[in-house]
């Protein structure tokens, strides 16, 4: 069965491997074979990706294909059927059900997390907000060319203020003052309250 010529974009690939007709031993009649396959034709025309490899029709794709070769080589052929979703086997031994391959399809889809009742509470009140994704900062080569001037690292960007918590030297008072006192010059104070011009 080959894979459906319709738009599927959405829908997670899905690979089924099963036993060729009259392989099944549990499935003497092929019953449950047959139902698969209506089932799954179904499925493709409504638009999932599915492809069915069976071992006479593509004996190759059970020895090329690494997870289903391990399977086999565990299991043997009693594991058969095998459903894999990207690389992953998610049902062996018993043919996927309709259901399982329409939740399986829908895989690779990113979910949108719930909005908890804090959340509700405030804000946009529980609305569904559209996701958003912060937008990048350039850095490093991609920042000088394009002239974004980089800003310093450790701090924010204080401009041409005076950085009082780094301390800084100030200007001595009058040295007549101190004269006419008989005491050592002393530094005016700085200001920040912290005492090191004291």
């Amino acid at each position: 069965m080959a894979r459906s010529s319709q738009d599927t974009l959405g829908s997670t690939p899905l690979e089924v491997f099963i036993p060729a007709a009259g392989e099944n031993p549990d499935d003497p009649g092929d019953t449950q074979r047959d139902a698969f396959l209506t089932a799954a034709q179904e499925l493709l025309d409504e638009g999932l990706d599915i492809a069915v490899y069976s071992t006479d029709s593509y004996p190759s794709a059970f020895t090329d294909c690494e997870p289903v070769a391990d399977q086999l080589a565990i299991a043997g052929a009693e594991v058969l059927p095998i459903l894999l979703v990207e690389g992953l086997v998610k049902v062996s031994y018993m043919y996927p059900t309709a259901e399982q391959l329409r939740r399986f399809s829908r895989f690779g889809e990113v979910k949108q997390p719930k909005v908890n009742a804090a959340a509700a509470a405030c804000g946009t009140g529980g609305a569904d907000a559209p996701a958003t994704v912060p937008a990048a900062e350039l850095a490093g080569f991609a920042a000088v060319l394009a002239g974004v001037t980089p800003k310093p690292a450790g701090g924010p960007d204080i401009g041409n203020r005076v950085n009082l918590m780094g301390g800084h030297d100030s200007a001595p008072v009058s040295q007549g003052a101190a004269a006419e006192s008989g005491q050592p010059a002393k530094q005016a104070s700085c200001g920040c309250g912290c005492g090191c011009g004291d």
